[in-house]
């Protein structure tokens, strides 16, 4: 058979560390041909990247023009940018016919979501934005239950963020080092909000099945002072019929006793779930004015072993639907909210949502 070769495209996205592992494993399936940065940078820009973002224990052939790399009979490009970046690299990548999978966010704003939209809809190729939570197994239980009807119509969901300070931990790096990178660059999608508020608007998004109509979103800067950024942001989405209430935090020292969620509110329960638990918690009986009962029911989580790499097999050379997360069409809804709570944060205004998708 064969095998499918990918390019790694950018060496901005710290992810880039995690993603190209999940595609070198299959390499019965897989043939990295190699990894480019994309311009503009400084030389010591670049020297940071190789630094904090090259794949460990993985041999990798550097080239010095992605756009090289790009013709050597690219079947799929990993793309791992600064976010504000993934427009145009997506439009050259379909416009060559060849798979683009961006690592999450999709991108900064809904214009430029919808021209990658766009190009993905000319291309012959497909558009797939990896979010890591998609192959969360308590996650999907939550999603699963909370689809079965368990706890009645969906009228809430809530998530926050892990502990976290964020892609680097600060005190662990150079700030002037780090404050050279796009991630503490709001113009360039660095921040809370396009990290952890995104996949707060994807699990909302998901669970209730709706997309969002309007966003009350708020953001500050706690204790990053040598950024560009926020590192905390909290976003209120209306989805009509159900609300999202979502913190993206860079700013989260600990969790403590609280679960990160998603925990979804029914008309007759309530799911629990935590992206670190391997059980999801259902509550249907309600006393109120008294700490929490005993579960009703205890759900264990299947171990997953699709990932994004295995999902991605199987759709070109089994013709296996991609998983809805993922796909270009899911993730239009998704900018929605993310687009509309990170203008309401600059605006100090609600912002309503803007249609994701043009009229033919």
């Amino acid at each position: 058979m064969k095998k499918l070769r990918v390019a790694i495209i950018g060496i901005a996205h710290i992810h880039v560390k995690t993603l190209t592992p999940v595609f070198h494993r299959m390499s019965d399936v897989y043939e990295i041909v190699g990894i480019a940065d994309v311009p503009p940078y400084t030389e010591e820009e670049y020297q940071i990247r190789l630094k904090l973002n090259m794949p460990d224990n993985i041999e990798l052939k550097i080239w010095d023009d992605y756009k090289e790399l790009l013709r050597q009979n690219i079947d799929i490009a990993v793309i791992c940018t600064d976010i504000k970046g993934h427009a145009d690299i997506v439009e050259e990548v379909l416009s060559m016919d060849i798979h683009a999978v961006v690592e999450k966010p999709m991108t900064l704003s809904m214009a430029d979501a919808k021209r990658m939209y766009r190009a993905h809809k000319a291309s012959k190729a497909e558009l797939i934005i990896n979010w890591p939570i998609a192959w969360f197994p308590s996650f999907r239980k939550a999603k699963e239950l909370a689809d079965s009807g368990i706890i009645g119509d969906v009228i809430r969901v809530h998530y926050r963020s892990p502990a976290t300070c964020g892609p680097y931990i600060p005190d662990n790096h150079p700030k002037d080092e780090l404050a050279k990178l796009w991630w503490y660059r709001g113009d360039r999608g660095g921040g809370s909000i396009c990290d952890y508020a995104g996949y707060g608007c994807v699990l909302s998004t998901w669970i209730t099945g709706k997309t969002a109509k309007r966003v009350a979103g708020m953001s500050k800067r706690f204790i990053l002072d040598f950024a560009d950024c926020e590192d905390y942001s909290a976003f209120t989405i209306d989805f009509g019929d159900a609300i999202g209430l979502i913190e993206g935090s860079w700013s989260t020292l600990s969790n403590g006793e609280i679960p990160t969620g998603p925990v979804i509110f029914g008309k007759k329960g309530v799911i629990v779930a935590d992206r670190f638990s391997p059980r999801v918690k259902v509550y249907t009986n309600f006393i109120p004015y008294v700490p929490t009962p005993e579960p009703n029911a205890v759900y264990d989580c299947e171990p997953i072993s699709e990932d994004i790499a295995k999902n991605i097999a199987e759709f070109i050379l089994d013709g296996k639907p991609l998983y809805e997360m993922v796909t270009a069409d899911f993730n239009m809804k998704v900018m929605a909210a993310l687009d509309a709570g990170r203008k309401s944060c600059e605006s100090g205004n609600i912002e309503k949502a803007e249609e994701p998708f043009e009229e033919e």
